[in-house]
């Protein structure tokens, strides 16, 4: 439920903010509830024109060992369910999507405005947000937000999956 306050501020970001695309960078190892929420949020803002989710390449024990490909056809699935054709996915080129976000925001024109979604509770993702915008300055916009629902988050489904807990998982994962 949203609250006046919350309301407020994004009555006030609607109006305020110039239209341009939202780069969404994230292992994704596996994507969750909350990362569909999160992005069904930002499709949802009359001045994202595109939000474009940048799967990690990396594939790692402390991510499960989840590729890539796994990721994209989660996302996939999540989205012929619920249809947003603001929202495309792509994996990256790179272990970590920050240098594919450089080259998005480097080819774009001088006077676009791209937003960059970071999450509220990643330290990283606040340190790379932070690095965007002393590089390119009013160009990039931050937005941070919310990945968890409830209490999932990847570290929290990773283990589920592991012990093959469709119960637990059926928790994380949209309806």
């Amino acid at each position: 439920m949203i609250n006046a306050r919350e309301l407020g501020k994004l009555l006030a970001e609607e109006v305020v903010n110039t239209p341009g695309p939202c780069l969404y960078p994230c292992k994704f190892k596996p994507p969750h509830k909350g990362h569909l929420e999160a992005a069904m949020n930002l499709a949802a803002r009359s001045y994202i024109t595109e939000v474009i989710i940048i799967i990690s390449s990396n594939v790692s024990p402390e991510t499960g060992n989840i590729t890539p490909e796994q990721s994209l056809t989660v996302w996939k699935t999540y989205l012929q369910a619920q249809k947003n054709p603001k929202i495309n996915v792509r994996i990256s080129e790179y272990d970590s999507p920050v240098p594919d976000m450089i080259a998005y925001i480097e080819k774009a024109p001088e006077d676009a405005t791209i937003y960059v979604a970071v999450g509220q509770e990643e330290a990283d993702d606040q340190g790379y947000g932070q690095s965007l915008q002393d590089q390119f300055g009013d160009k990039v916009k931050i937005i941070t937000v919310q990945e968890k629902s409830g209490n999932i988050t990847a570290p929290h489904v990773r283990p589920l999956i592991q012990q093959g807990d469709y119960e637990g998982f059926k928790e994380a994962v949209p309806g």
